[in-house]
């Protein structure tokens, strides 16, 4: 070939892409990717009750196998767990419910408090509801499910929130307050959670529901209200793909 037509068609490589390539392979080959910060946020099965750290451990192993740098992010820092290290914190508030003015253990209350004081998450993993099926009027929790993510998406736009469904509660379907939660609850989860994506904000649905039962090795412990470690594991196992197929070790996909 002609030196002079080889010259022409030769592939020239601007500054900027250069510099772009540059970057991203720095990033790449840099020991340590930058922290997901990660904030689990709800009552006590979030706390971990009766199981040290509840899924943020199995959650925090299975991801740091994965190359993620995991944060955790809340206010609150006990019922850790060895496996844990330094990441200790969460929005976990045994006995709290999504809202409840005037009292004190209200999600949605307490919220403008806590967020200015930590970095903003990256994730926002969102379980709560289960003690508002000992208000008669659970009927509004949907609502106030709904008021939490908006506020939430408002207050932390750049996080993706993944919002659940609740577990099974009492010894048998029958139970009750698992009524409540399988017709005033669940059904409207999802519903809810697109209605907010549609509106171009990052929030996503797990149906945590189907992963933890009541049968033996089902996952739920014997108050039948809390997973037990079995259960914590399952619930971390859930969490895992909707988090690895949003945000990669290096950021958004």
């Amino acid at each position: 070939m002609n030196p002079c037509v080889s010259a022409l068609v030769r592939p020239v490589l601007r500054p900027t892409l250069l510099a772009a390539a540059s970057s991203f392979l720095a990033l790449a080959a840099s020991s340590q990717p930058p922290p997901l910060r990660i904030m689990p946020l709800g009552d006590s099965i979030t706390y971990g009750a009766s199981v040290a750290g509840g899924y943020r451990l199995p959650l925090y192993t299975a991801l740091t196998n994965l190359g993620y740098n995991v944060d955790f992010v809340g206010s609150a820092y006990d019922n850790a767990a060895a496996g844990l290290g330094a990441e200790i914190h969460h929005e976990g508030h045994s006995g709290w419910r999504i809202s409840n003015p005037g009292s004190s253990n209200g999600i949605y209350e307490y919220l403008p408090g806590w967020l200015p004081t930590y970095a903003d998450p990256d994730v926002i993993l969102v379980h709560i509801g289960t003690n508002d099926t000992n208000d008669p009027n659970f009927q509004n929790a949907t609502n106030e499910l709904d008021t939490l993510v908006a506020y939430l998406a408002a207050q932390r736009p750049f996080a993706h929130i993944v919002v659940t469904t609740l577990l099974k509660r009492g010894s048998t379907d029958a139970d009750s307050k698992n009524v409540l939660i399988d017709t005033q609850f669940n059904p409207y989860v999802q519903g809810l959670v697109q209605a907010h994506a549609l509106a171009g904000r990052r929030v996503h649905f797990l149906d945590m529901h189907a992963f933890v039962d009541r049968y033996p090795g089902g996952g739920l412990s014997s108050d039948q209200l809390h997973p037990d470690a079995q259960g914590y594991a399952q619930m971390a196992a859930a969490w895992l793909p909707v988090i690895t197929n949003t945000v990669t070790p290096y950021g958004d996909l």
